[in-house]
């Protein structure tokens, strides 16, 4: 074991006997006799995930351990580590916080890989002290946190496809390590152990996680759908929208170079790209876009992707329904299936046959609608957790 190593184990089980300590001591203050029916919902911000289950699940409250640039959401509490004094402030904190929930609440809904305690054991201390005080425990990933690289390649090379972990580790250099890869498996591994419901997308977000698992669930603002069609009415440039969050695995080069040749050959078009846009600018570039442009190499659509079907734009996106088979039933109609081979072919199929471009975008919005929408989304989540 190495130094780092040895400090982190230092400090967890320095943070569990705090974690202890700060249970019992609430316990005793009598907060076990007002115990709250809601979800303890923990991670970091990612696609409004946290923000939205939170509010799907009644009388819940939110635990953030990292801000998102691209929202301005309130969390019942913060745990931001964002300079050293915050870090060494947090390391009695976020454990005191810990035991004081787990007082007060019965249930616990982990989102990502992030937990109150330091760990190199996958959660497993953290878990085991929930699950030894009876509670519900509930782990929700949401991507590379848990996504095997040796897997998920493995299957790529199978299936002679280019999957996001093709390239992933050239924009995000060393997330392929063998270090990182034991991590992502043993978060696998102790999830399977301890946890009651596990949501991840089984092809999509491929892992070491042996049980039945839940489909990721979206929560698409209802205003949203209310978004008028009249864009498509008296088109005098279609726009075409691309908003990356990672060019590199959304498949950013393809996407520049099959528009490149478009207006090469004289396709006539407004194309807009946005990289590290607050979603509110992100959303009111799709009020305007009538075609999207969404990622290449995933078999699952991003929250973007929805909300693109939500305003009534033609999505363009690898997601497949035959291969990330959790998706709801009728998902291929919504968009156009676009592996990253087809992308200059489709969209040049759309501006060839611009009738098209509203009969996609209105199918999409339909399935979403019917699928995606915020209460859709409360009443799944609602039924699998209290089932």
């Amino acid at each position: 074991m190495n130094f780092k190593k040895i400090v982190v184990v230092i400090i967890s089980n320095l943070q569990m006997i705090v974690a202890m300590f700060s249970f019992y001591i609430f316990n005793l203050l009598n907060y076990k006799n007002n115990i709250k029916s809601g979800w303890v919902i923990v991670g970091a911000e990612t696609a409004s995930c946290l923000k939205n289950i939170s509010s799907a699940l009644p009388d819940s409250v939110s635990v953030n351990f990292v801000p998102n640039k691209y929202y301005s959401f309130d969390y019942t509490f913060k745990i931001y580590s964002i300079n050293i004094m915050n870090k060494f402030y947090n390391l009695f904190y976020a454990p005191i916080l810990f035991g004081y929930l787990m007082s007060t609440h019965h249930k616990f809904m982990y989102l990502g890989s992030m937990g109150f305690l330091k760990y190199c054991d996958g959660r497993a201390g953290e878990f085991e002290f929930l699950k030894t005080k009876n509670k519900k425990l509930i782990c929700y990933f949401l991507g590379s946190e848990v996504r095997s690289f040796e897997l998920l390649n493995k299957f790529g090379n199978n299936n002679n496809l280019d999957v996001i972990t093709t390239y992933q580790a050239i924009s995000h250099v060393g997330i392929n390590s063998t270090e990182r890869e034991h991590k992502r498996k043993l978060l696998a591994e102790v999830s399977d152990k301890y946890a009651d419901i596990i949501f991840n997308p089984s092809v999509d977000q491929m892992a070491y996680i042996k049980r039945k698992t839940y489909p990721f669930i979206y929560f698409i603002d209802p205003l949203l759908f209310e978004y008028s069609q009249s864009k498509f009415n008296n088109v005098d440039e279609l726009v075409v929208l691309h908003c990356p969050t990672s060019p590199i695995i959304k498949g950013t080069p393809l996407v520049r170079a099959a528009i490149k040749k478009l207006q090469i050959e004289g396709y006539k078009f407004k194309y807009i790209e946005l990289i590290n846009q607050p979603n509110k600018k992100v959303l009111e570039s799709l009020k305007i876009a009538h075609i999207v442009l969404n990622q290449f190499y995933a078999f699952s659509p991003g929250v973007f992707a929805i909300e693109a079907l939500a305003t009534s734009c033609a999505l363009l996106t690898s997601a497949d329904e035959t291969i990330e088979t959790s998706l709801e039933k009728g998902a291929n109609e919504a968009w156009k299936v676009t592996p990253y081979w087809s992308v200059y072919d489709n969209l040049k199929y759309f501006l060839d046959n611009p009738d098209e471009i509203k009969k996609q975008a209105l199918s999409g919005h339909s399935w979403a609608k019917e699928h995606c929408t915020y209460d859709s989304g409360a009443k799944k989540i609602n039924e699998i957790v209290n089932a």
